[in-house]
């Protein structure tokens, strides 16, 4: 039996604060169409974590889990953590985790660098940029959030992520840790822009 299910596509992703409350309002609606207990998302700054705790907050038995990029990755981005959205994100119950990246960072950048080759988990980042930006960064997430112990393995999960600032890419997924990524099963594209 096939199914017809929506998927929302966004023209430009550089409409952060439009894009990542319209991503915000797909999670719910899937919140309230399945059983889903855990969201991961992306948030360096903590601007998307703090623009999903209202709906941490009308979930109260969804572990939300904000995932940021490691402090050595902030530096060389130039990436600041904002205080006041880290506490709009505690109040609502959200989780953060601060990690390396799964696919593109800790020893895989420091081998790229020097030897300028590609390791295999450059191969797999570079084959989800095919999709977005937001794609490699869903996955991503997800197995950083269970490699830090936040999100269980095998389980049903939302995670959303964007292209530079804000969120504009979801998907629902059954998690995986860094250590067993191709466990992970994308099963539905919830959103996601149409140019990368």
């Amino acid at each position: 039996m096939a199914r017809i299910e929506p998927v929302v596509y966004f023209e430009d992703t550089g409409k952060a604060a439009q894009n990542t409350r319209r991503v915000a309002e797909v999670v719910g609606e899937y919140l309230k169409a399945h059983r889903v207990r855990h969201v991961v998302m992306a948030t360096n700054t903590g601007y998307v974590g703090a623009k999903f705790a209202p709906l941490a907050e009308a979930h109260p038995k969804v572990n939300f889990v904000g995932v940021k990029m490691a402090p050595a990755v902030d530096k060389m981005y130039d990436v600041k953590w904002n205080a006041r959205y880290g506490k709009t994100m505690e109040k609502a119950g959200v989780k953060l985790v601060c990690g390396t990246h799964a696919l593109t960072g800790g020893v895989d950048r420091a081998i790229r660098a020097k030897f300028e080759g590609y390791p295999p988990s450059a191969v797999m980042a570079e084959t989800l940029y095919l999709f977005s930006q937001g794609m490699k960064v869903c996955v991503e997430i997800i197995a950083m959030a269970c490699d830090a112990g936040m999100v269980p393995e095998a389980v049903q999960v939302v995670s959303c992520a964007g292209t530079g600032h804000g969120s504009d890419t979801a998907i629902a997924a059954t998690s995986a840790a860094s250590a067993n990524l191709f466990d992970m099963d994308i099963h539905r594209v919830l959103a996601m822009p149409l140019k990368k």
